[in-house]
């Protein structure tokens, strides 16, 4: 049997898993009753009585990681999110464990070893999956572990896809073919077209993929059941790429009209006050103190800004925000003085100076944004506001594009951390924000950011 490395890594995630795991309490009856570090009871619990309780554990921990789902194979999963399930699961385990010493009296157990042990476990196994799955796209990029995919449809969606899946090679996508909803031949994104639709079933027998990504417009949906049938005898897996990339994007809940089941739209998170007083409290306090301790890059900045090319340390702009009021946006300068407008920027932009090259980089040069973001002008996460020009044309061109703007934009925002940022399609960065404006929680913008800091250390997206 020829084994492929995603059940490799699973395999090895497992054991070290149940490695870490033992390790971390360990750690933390060490720390407890060995360190010196807090003060000790006499007659404390030997650790010969927790190591007898340490399988339980062990297994607890290997139960709940399988049920909130950390063994899936998944790709192109962010940081963040695998830190939020490993936090996840590890708090639900630490309460079991806790229960359990409490209903069973196994012995005098310490709560605090249990918080402890927790606190490494959620470090160590979020390092040690961030590092195997580094090494997983290591090997993807040589090869190693390949899927062979069809993608189904050649619309706007099919084609940021295919962008998206030769922008990250590590994903370990190998697209063999396009099945195209309308021509039988050509290329999109630089693939093959192998045919149409109706051969679907021909197509699937005659290159054999390992998986297959539908990502077909609205229109060719009433074809997607043949295709979904098609592929029940066969070991073919199959994913469908949603129209979030449609219209609706926000949550639906289900109701009863006169004992008929029926689904509706639910409203827009940030339309109850209290959903905006939380944010309005959460970009506050956050904002200000990113003030305070960012200060000291403030002056840093501003002297590398003058020092690099004359005029004024900060840029300033008219932006249009919430309800479509005004405001000035203020950046650090990081293009010549009168070499700004409204064009977006393209890569080796001669307008950018080389300090500016490098602010943009490390997303510097929108430090004093949180200025605004302190003055209620602006929110830490939101869509990225446009000059008042830009907004006139795309709301005659984009659907849905004012929409946008029942939310105050953001310094950072869903469409940017998804790699929507500069001269991106418009069109789906809509989408991406009208997403979060209609799903928003104070988890998804604390998500964001932190994928956004991630970002700054890791990538190289800004120019």
């Amino acid at each position: 049997m020829k084994f492929r490395v995603p059940s490799i890594f699973s395999a090895i995630s497992f054991c070290l898993d149940g490695i870490l795991v033992a390790g971390s309490f360990a750690a933390a009856h060490w720390v407890r009753f060995n360190s010196g570090w807090l003060p000790v009871n006499e007659g404390v619990t030997q650790y010969a009585n927790y190591r007898a309780f340490l399988f339980l554990v062990v297994v607890v921990h290997w139960v709940v990681f399988k049920y909130v789902g950390l063994y899936r194979k998944r790709r192109g999963i962010s940081g963040v999110d695998e830190l939020s399930k490993v936090i996840q699961s590890v708090f639900i385990s630490a309460v079991l464990i806790a229960a359990s010493t409490f209903l069973f009296k196994f012995f005098t157990f310490s709560r605090l070893v249990i918080g402890l042990s927790a606190l490494f476990v959620v470090i160590s196994v979020w390092l040690e999956r961030i590092l195997l799955r580094r090494a997983q796209i290591f090997l993807r990029r040589g090869g190693v572990g390949i899927t062979r995919i069809f993608v189904v449809g050649t619309g706007e969606t099919a084609k940021v896809l295919l962008q998206r899946i030769k922008q990250n090679p590590g994903l370990g996508y190998r697209v063999i073919g396009i099945v195209s909803e309308g021509k039988a031949s050509g290329n999109v994104e630089g693939h093959k077209i192998l045919g149409t639709l109706p051969k679907f079933s021909q197509l699937v027998e005659k290159h054999d993929p390992h998986e297959i990504i539908f990502a077909l417009p609205t229109s060719a949906h009433g074809k997607l059941i043949s295709m979904l049938v098609s592929l029940q005898d066969t070991k073919v897996k199959y994913k469908i790429v949603s129209d979030l990339f449609g219209l609706i994007t926000n949550p639906l809940e289900n109701d009863v009209l006169l004992d008929i089941p029926i689904f509706e739209m639910k409203e827009a998170p940030l339309s109850a006050w209290h959903n905006r007083a939380i944010k309005r409290t959460f970009d506050f306090v956050l904002a200000l103190v990113g003030i305070i301790l960012l200060s000291p890059v403030w002056i840093l900045v501003a002297i590398g800004v003058k020092l690099s090319s004359s005029g004024p340390v900060l840029f300033h702009q008219k932006r249009v925000g919430r309800d479509g009021r005004i405001f000035h946006m203020r950046k650090f300068r990081s293009m010549s003085a009168g070499a700004e407008t409204v064009a977006f920027t393209a890569k080796n932009d001669p307008r950018v100076t080389k300090f500016g090259a490098f602010i943009r980089k490390t997303s510097l040069d929108e430090v004093p944004q949180l200025l605004n973001v302190v003055t209620g002008r602006m929110s830490l996460v939101g869509p990225r506001p446009e000059v008042p020009g830009l907004v006139e044309k795309f709301e005659k061109e984009i659907p849905r594009y004012f929409e946008r703007h029942q939310v105050k934009s953001g310094i950072t925002g869903w469409a940017q951390v998804n790699g929507f940022r500069g001269n991106t399609s418009l069109s789906e960065r809509v989408k991406y924000d009208i997403y979060y404006i209609e799903n928003w929680s104070l988890l998804f913008d604390i998500k964001i950011i932190l994928r956004t800091v991630l970002d700054i250390l890791e990538h190289e997206h800004a120019y």
